[in-house]
Formats: structure tokens, sequence, C-alpha cells
């Protein structure tokens, strides 16, 4: 049979356009966003690293003008506190001594006033003041009264003290110029080593202003100057000038860094939006440098790319569009002419032309459509042919000769109606001489059938009471196989249960195996410990012999070296306890270990004499089910012989009335071969 080709709903058709944009653009898309999201990555990447490098750069430059500035002027503060004639002048004035009196104080006014005189644009003053005469002098000439001028009351005196070097002050307004001022303040030290006195500049923050101004991070970006003590000496927004850096409102993150020294790159929220920045501090100036650059401005680039990216995209989908389009159009249109003449041919229009003319495989389709059609118009002629001589078989005339040439497949055919010719003959012609014998036999079937009825009933009664017998015997076969059956069952339960128990205790023994490896690790560690304890005491021993050495300094460090040594005789013991305990638990676990395998190759012996229980008891439940089957096939075979022979006995009385009407069918065939001439 030819296989049946289903003809689909036309809502189900999918055209070649649509498959070709599906299944090219689709992927195409695909990947272009694949290939955009990698390439956007990639780029987001290496934009977040040049501008996390721009404003990290942008705060050490600005760091680094910060510190050279204040480091070049605490430089000038820390000759001054160096001079000679500055010292032996502090440490010659005794309380109540007026300072404009002592032979060096000419000495020190000229050195002020020629330091003063290198940068007078951003040195306002150059001054130093005496601890015990409570006098500040400076290089206008001007002196304090005594006592007038106490050091030790000043907000810097004890940070000068603590760090007996040169440091810069918090920031304060000038009284006279209204200028912001910090003073560099550097202690004078006598040859004892005591501060006798300070010696300072004021240094005018004009020119800090002016740096900061000077930088400039991106568009919308921004830098904050802040004090060591957490003032802000410059912000774009004027309103937070001179304000604790801990009021503004920003993140928390960043004021704990500042506050905890930790400098590096951020990311906090200023005025209500995102920032990246970065903090660092200026040099011994200790001021800080944190800058910011708005999420917006940080990500701008990224997000011109990403959108380039698109656009381009875009394009490309498009160009390919209309390309596929381009394609598409020329393979749909010459399939769709090839459609219109298989349509016409399906309908029975045969005087059909096809019209496509290309030189790629819809061409040579389309030319073996052609071929197609000519064939076609030639099978016509063999159907009219096939259809006469069927006409003059049913006329009864089997006597026909073929004139057509049946090219193909179609040559089958004539083979076939040649052969059923011969066929047809000899066959009417067999009939006609078997019915003449049907007639014979009829009447010897008649008189046989009589006699195989009388013998069928005979055996009937046999039968029946040989099939009573084997019912008896099979009832009683199938209860020997239910017994054997459930005797297999509950032998299958106690071998599974003996099993399970096995399986259980293979576990046990690796437990136990198991708990004496962790024994072994742990004593493995206790060993390691007991080797600390005694490097702890030779360190102990060895910090006693340096404390020893170091005299008064070192009794508290002996005091800790005694504590250690203890510490270590104590974890020693404790060692050593720790070690009999498990060395005890080791013991006893290799006991139950012994106990528990000879427990489990017992249990191993009884599964392997249970399972050959159940082997046999399985066995013999299977003879049984046999046993039970075999009877129950002989019960149906005598069941069988019973109705066949009862059948016998009934068919064998139809059988002699047959055979008359037999014969009468047979007289009725020989007029029905007269009908055909052969």
């Amino acid at each position: 049979m030819g296989k049946e080709i289903k003809k689909g709903k036309a809502g189900n058709r999918e055209s070649i356009k649509k498959k070709m944009l599906t299944r090219t653009i689709t992927p195409t898309i695909a990947g272009l966003v694949i290939a955009g999201i990698l390439i956007s990555l990639m780029a987001g990447s290496q934009i977040q690293h040049l501008n996390n490098q721009n404003i990290k750069d942008s705060s050490l430059n600005a760091s680094c003008q910060i510190s050279e500035y204040f480091t070049k002027y605490m430089e000038v503060g820390r000759q001054f506190g160096a001079n000679q004639e500055l010292i032996e002048l502090f440490d010659g004035l005794e309380p109540g001594e007026k300072i404009g009196e002592a032979p060096q104080y000419d000495s020190v006014i000229a050195t002020m006033a020629n330091m003063h005189e290198t940068d007078p644009k951003n040195i306002l003053v150059m001054w130093a003041a005496d601890v015990d005469s409570s006098q500040c002098i400076e290089d206008s000439g001007y002196i304090s009264e005594i006592g007038e001028w106490d050091i030790t009351s000043r907000s810097w005196y004890d940070q000068v003290l603590e760090a007996k070097t040169t440091i810069v002050t918090e920031p304060y307004q000038n009284s006279s110029t209204g200028e912001m001022v910090s003073s560099i303040v550097s202690p004078v030290f006598n040859a004892s080593g005591e501060m006798t006195g300070v010696a300072a500049l004021d240094l005018s923050l004009s020119a800090v202003t002016d740096m900061m101004e000077e930088q400039k991070l991106g568009n919308t970006g921004f830098l904050l100057l802040l004090t060591e003590g957490g003032t802000i000496m410059y912000a774009d927004d004027q309103a937070v000038l001179h304000t604790p850096f801990q009021d503004l409102e920003i993140g928390e993150e960043v004021k704990k860094g500042f506050a905890d020294d930790q400098y590096g790159a951020y990311q906090y929220r200023y005025k209500g939006t995102k920032n990246y920045g970065y903090m660092t501090q200026a040099g011994e100036s200790r001021w800080v440098v944190l800058s910011g650059m708005p999420s917006l401005e940080y990500n701008l680039p990224f997000y011109k790319l990403a959108g380039s990216s698109v656009l381009l995209f875009a394009i490309i989908i498009a160009v390919l569009c209309v390309l596929i389009m381009q394609i598409a159009t020329g393979i749909v249109r010459p399939i769709q002419e090839l459609h219109g003449v298989a349509d016409k041919i399906a309908r029975g229009e045969l005087d059909v032309e096809v019209k496509v003319s290309s030189n790629d495989e819809i061409g040579e389709v389309a030319a073996a459509i052609d071929k197609t059609v000519l064939r076609l118009k030639n099978y016509i002629k063999y159907i009219d042919e096939i259809a006469e001589i069927l006409g003059e078989i049913g006329n009864g005339n089997l006597h026909y000769v073929l004139k057509q040439d049946y090219a193909g497949e179609f040559g089958k055919i004539k083979e076939g109606l040649e052969s059923l010719s011969g066929k047809l003959a000899e066959t009417i012609e067999g009939i006609d001489a078997t019915a003449a014998q049907v007639t014979g036999g009829a009447g010897q079937i008649a008189q046989a059938a009589q006699a195989l009825a009388e013998g069928a009933v005979n055996q009937a009664a046999a039968v029946e009471e040989l099939l009573a017998t084997v019912t008896d015997i099979s009832g009683q076969v199938r209860e020997n196989a239910e017994y054997a059956r459930n005797a297999a069952v509950d032998a299958d339960g106690v071998k599974n249960n003996i099993e399970y128990s096995n399986q259980e205790m293979k576990q046990l023994v690796n437990a136990m195996e198991e708990i004496n490896e962790c024994s072994n690790a742990i004593s493995a560690i206790i060993s390691n410990i007991e080797e600390i304890a005694d490097q702890t005491n030779l360190l102990s021993l060895n910090a006693s012999i340096e404390a020893a050495r170091a005299g008064e300094m070192g009794k508290g460090f002996s005091v800790v070296a005694n504590e250690v040594g203890n510490l270590s005789r104590e974890s020693v013991l404790a060692v050593q306890k720790s070690t009999e305990l498990i060395q005890n638990s080791m013991n006893a676990v290799k006991r139950g270990m012994d106990l528990v395998g000879s427990a489990a190759d017992r249990l191993s012996e009884s599964v392997e004499g249970v399972v050959h229980l159940t082997n046999s008891i399985n066995e013999l439940s299977s003879i049984a089910d046999r046993q039970k089957d075999s009877l129950i096939e002989v019960e149906k075979g005598l069941d069988q012989i019973s109705n066949v022979v009862n059948d016998n006995s009934a068919m064998s009385e139809e059988s002699a009335a047959s055979s008359e009407e037999l014969s009468a069918q047979a007289a009725t065939l020989n007029e029905m071969i007269e009908f055909f001439h052969v």
C-alpha cells in the first residue's frame, strides 16, 4: 500500500519567508544580544577601571599639592625650632624675666624677619612663645606681657607635646584680615630634651583654596578638603565651608573611614545622589582630600556605549531582514507557480504547461513535473484499455489481447491481466471436474456421518467420567501449591530480616573502624599539642632569661613568662591525661570490634543457611505450581475433548443432512460454469 499523504490545515501552514525570518533572525538576535552583553560587561569593566583611576588620580593629585604646600612651611618651622639662638633664649629665661632683655632676642627677631621675607605672601607672621615666662614675640617686634601668653592653654599644646614634632593647627580666622589661617607649630627642646617653648608661623590658606579650585573631576565631580580635626576647608557648596565633616549629610561609611583613618575607594550618598569617590591623606599635614563623582556621570560612558550598541544591532537586524525577504521572495515565487500546476493536476486537468525557468534546484523540480504531466497523458490510454478488458471478463469472455505497451509500473498490470486470463480458464475447468466428483462423494459422506454420530455418544460418556477424576486431583494439587507458596513467602521474610541484620552488623563494624581512626587522629593531635606545650615551656624559659637580663624593666615580662610556663606545664599534664583516656578508649573499641566481627561472621553463616532453605522451599513451590498448571491444562484438555466429542456427534448428524444439500449445490454449480467461454 502506498503512504497516505495528509494535507495540513491552512491555518497551521508556516510560510518559507516566516521560517527564514524566524530561524535566521532569532539566533542572530540571540547572538547579537549575547555579544552585546559580553561587550558591555568588558567595556563596562574597563570604563569602571578608568573612572576609578581618574577619581583616584584626582584625589592623589590634590593631596600631593596640599602635602607639598604644607611640607614646605613645616620645614621652615622645623628650621626655626632648631635655631640655636632661639633654644638658648628660651632655656635662659626665668619666670618673671622679660624676653626682650635677653641677649639673644635681637638675633632671634632678625632670624624671624629673614624667614618672613622669604615668602611674605603666604607667611603672615613669624612668632615664638616661651613656656616658663608665658611670653610671645613676633617678627614685627610685638612682645606680650609676662604671663599673658600661656602656651599650655592653647588648643594645640597637647598635640605638640604628644607628637614632639612640627604640626599644623586647626584653621582659624585672622582677626585683622578675615582670611583663614593655620599655624605651623614646632616644639623647641633644650639639651635635656625638655620642651621650653614653640617656634611657629601663621600660614595663609588662600593658596590651598586656589589649589583645590584648580582641580577638576569630570563635569559634575567634586572635591572636599578636610582638616585633621574634621573641619571642611574646601567644598563646592559654600554653605558647608568651615563646618564639621561629621555634621555633613554624607554616607556613614565615609564618616567612619575618616574617623578610623581608613583611606581608599568609597561608594557613598551625598546630597541624595550615589557617588563614587576616593579618600586620601595629604602627607604630614594629616589633612584629607575626598573626591566624588555622581553615578550618572560615572556610568555615562557605559550608557552611551550600550545605546550605540543597541542602535548598531538594530540596524544590522533590519538589513538582515531586508536581505532575507529578498532571498525568500526569489525562492517562493517559482514554488507558488509550481503549486498552481500541481493543483490543476490534482483536479484532473492534465493539459497544463510548466512555465518556471530557473537554473537551480527549483528549475529541476519544474522539469520533473513537466515530464510527469506528459506521462500522465499516456496513462489515460492504459486506463481505457483496462476498463474494456474488465468489461469482457464481466461478460464471461476470458480470451482477450492487450494492445498498449504499458511502460513503467503499468507493465505489472499487463502481466497480471494476461496471467489472470489463463488462471481463470484453468480454474473454471477444474471446478467443473470437481463438481462431478462432489456429487458422487456426497452419498458416501452421509453414510459415514451416521456411524460417526453413534461412536461419538459413547466417547462423550467416558470422557465425562475421566474429567471428574482429574478435577478432584487438580484441587488437591492446588492446596499443596498454596501451602508451598506461603512457606516460601515466610522463608523469604526471614531471609530478608537476617540479611538486613547482617547489613546493619557490617555498618556497625564500619562505624567501629571509623571510631578507631578518629581516636588515632585525636592521639596524633594531642601529640602535636604536647610538642607545642614543650616549645611554649622552652619559650617561657627563654623569656624569663631575657627578662632577667632586662632588670627592672623586664619584671612585668618575667611575670608573664612564669605564667606562660605554668600554663605549659598544665597543658602537658592535661595532654598526658587525655592520652591515657584515649588509649583506654581505643583498647575498648578494639575489643568491641573483635566481638562485633565474630558476631558478624556467625550471622553471615546464618544468612547462608537461611538462603539455602529459602531456595529449597522456592524450588518446592515452583514444582507444585508446575504440577498445578499441568493438571489445569489436562483438565482443560479433557474438557475440550468432551466438547469436541459432543460437537462431533452433532456435526455427524448435520453432515448427513449437508451431504444431500451438497449434491443439490453441485448441480447448480455445473449450470453456472456453463456461462463462461473457456
